[in-house]
């Protein structure tokens, strides 16, 4: 019998599979930047994110209205929360925490988020994609508009997406509601 659950183990080892980020041959990842574009509107709000993956260990105060990066497979969450209600000690811990060297301090920074009472915005915002090499896409911006932001709702919509090509042609295209930006082909 011991035999038998050995034989199985090693056989099992000798033929499973390995899962990873596999490049795709002739696809490479691009990192949308993100632009809110009436963030300036706002200025009684902090914007933050975090990871759709990985919660408020990874969170990122929106100073300028753009966000962007990090790893391909993850997304952003958006967060609003009126300025008065949220201590400036915390923030000046997220800020501290850039470097993510200190777990305690960290998971400090993680367990006080999560209890504050932020808006959470209704969209999707991944933090890549693929795109086809031959595109010639170089980057990707896409220009976000929060349509209502008050005590009980955020919302925020993609209008239009900036793509720049290797050839230094830069092209706008319209986006409605919560649809993924997908590249013209350059003639």
């Amino acid at each position: 019998m011991y035999r038998m659950i050995v034989l199985i183990l090693v056989t099992g080892l000798l033929f499973s599979t390995a899962s990873a980020d596999v490049a795709v041959e002739g696809m490479s990842p691009y990192f949308y930047q993100y632009d809110i574009s009436n963030f300036e509107e706002f200025k009684d709000y902090l914007f933050l994110t975090s990871s759709a993956i990985w919660g408020w260990e990874y969170p990122f105060i929106i100073q300028d209205g753009t966000f962007g990066g990090g790893y391909k497979l993850d997304g952003f969450v958006l967060h609003a929360i009126p300025s008065a209600d949220i201590d400036p000690d915390t923030i000046a811990a997220i800020n501290a925490g850039d470097a993510l060297t200190d777990e305690s301090h960290d998971s400090e920074v993680s367990s006080s988020l999560s209890r504050l009472p932020f808006l959470t915005a209704n969209i999707s915002l991944p933090k890549g994609v693929f795109f086809e090499d031959d595109l010639g896409v170089l980057n990707v911006t896409v220009f976000l508009n929060i349509t209502a932001l008050n005590e009980t709702s955020f919302d925020v919509k993609k209008e239009a997406a900036l793509f720049g090509y290797r050839d230094g042609t830069v092209i706008q295209v319209p986006l409605s509601g919560d649809e993924e930006p997908v590249p013209p082909a350059v003639s």
